[in-house]
């Protein structure tokens, strides 16, 4: 049975596993503001509950960070030892800040290692703040990428979360890109219900034309598995959509004026977060004061360069990166420089 959004009538529990085989993805050119709409989305939820701190009591100050999960040993590599040292901070590039972004629907029980056996990271995305703060670049990093997982052997990209947690996902992601992450933050999707509610709702683009959704209806899109005609990659398109449409409501209709509507929507913002332990509470908020003057403007995203698709063991249809092209695209992070011209036809995005 179908539903309004166009998607099938499936129970909202996602499976932790990829044993189903995905349809043969189509590459296709999307709108630059959509993709930056996600950015800001994605940007908003980690730093938008510190936007109004000067307007918080206390005890609300003390609520929303005890809200924030944190986990430990992120970047602690001794249980790796397969993965060798982590990647030397380019001193050229000064104050630049890194941040592993990763949305998933189980980062509730992000601080509990033993909840996150089995898990999958959905969307993944490597935020680089330069030394100067004055805009965000953001390379989106497929989830069926084909790579190297230490210890493991070649793998998609998000095995290494279900294998090893944030900590092997961190290593796998260093090791690719050869950029040292300052900072990990994960959100939960199934956080997005109390949001969506908090705004109102919100309106996406659904198969049937725009839909106005609720909390469950919104958390039943992005969940939405099976019937979509890319498979996974139009899931994170979903996901992406609604991180848009959440940050579009925030910044149009002054949601942040009254104060009812703001504190349950930092709630449950906060809710949703999980970061690593160095990312404190003081850290979060000098992050905050720099990201102030950021706009749509100040964006810039890509997907980490794409040679094809390719299908490997169990029938798995995977993406295949330029390893060239991506060498060149990573080394700009690391020196904290303007990322080299897109290739012909390199516009390809999930």
């Amino acid at each position: 049975m179908t539903d309004a959004l166009g998607a099938t009538d499936e129970s909202a529990e996602v499976s932790g596993t990829d044993e189903e085989v995905e349809p043969e993805p189509t590459p296709e050119r999307k709108p630059w503001s959509r993709r930056r709409k996600a950015v800001v989305g994605l940007v908003t939820l980690l730093t938008l509950s510190l936007f109004v701190i000067g307007g918080c009591t206390a005890w609300l100050l003390y609520s929303l960070n005890s809200n924030i999960k944190r986990i430990d040993g992120v970047f602690d590599r001794s249980s790796i030892p397969a993965a060798g040292p982590r990647p030397a901070a380019d001193p050229a590039a000064g104050r630049a800040l890194n941040i592993l972004l990763v949305g998933m629907d189980a980062a509730a029980a992000g601080a509990d290692p033993e909840a996150l056996e089995g898990r999958r990271s959905d969307t993944m995305m490597l935020l680089h703040l330069p030394a100067g703060r004055a805009s965000i670049s953001a390379i989106s990093l497929p989830r069926d990428s084909w790579v190297s997982i230490p210890g493991r052997g070649e793998a998609k990209l998000n095995a290494a979360f279900s294998w090893g947690g944030p900590a092997l996902l961190v290593a796998t992601v260093e090791n690719l890109t050869g950029v040292r992450i300052d900072h990990y933050a994960a959100v939960d999707f199934g956080g997005f219900k109390g949001m969506v509610d908090a705004l109102g709702g919100v309106t996406v683009d659904a198969d049937k034309g725009e839909a106005k959704l609720d909390g469950n209806e919104a958390l039943k899109f992005v969940r939405q598995r099976y019937g979509l005609e890319r498979g996974d990659l139009d899931r994170v398109a979903r996901q992406q959509q609604l991180l848009g449409a959440i940050a579009e409501k925030v910044t149009a209709e002054g949601v942040l004026a009254s104060p009812l509507r703001t504190e349950n929507l930092l709630q449950s913002l906060t809710r949703s977060l999980t970061v690593d332990d160095d990312l404190n509470f003081k850290a979060l908020l000098d992050l905050a004061t720099d990201l102030k003057g950021i706009s749509e403007s100040d964006l810039a995203f890509r997907t980490a360069p794409v040679a094809g698709f390719g299908e490997r063991a169990g029938g798995q249809s995977v993406v295949l990166l330029d390893d060239k092209r991506c060498k060149e695209l990573f080394a700009a992070v690391r020196a904290d420089i303007p990322w080299p011209e897109p290739a012909p036809g390199e516009l390809w995005r999930p």
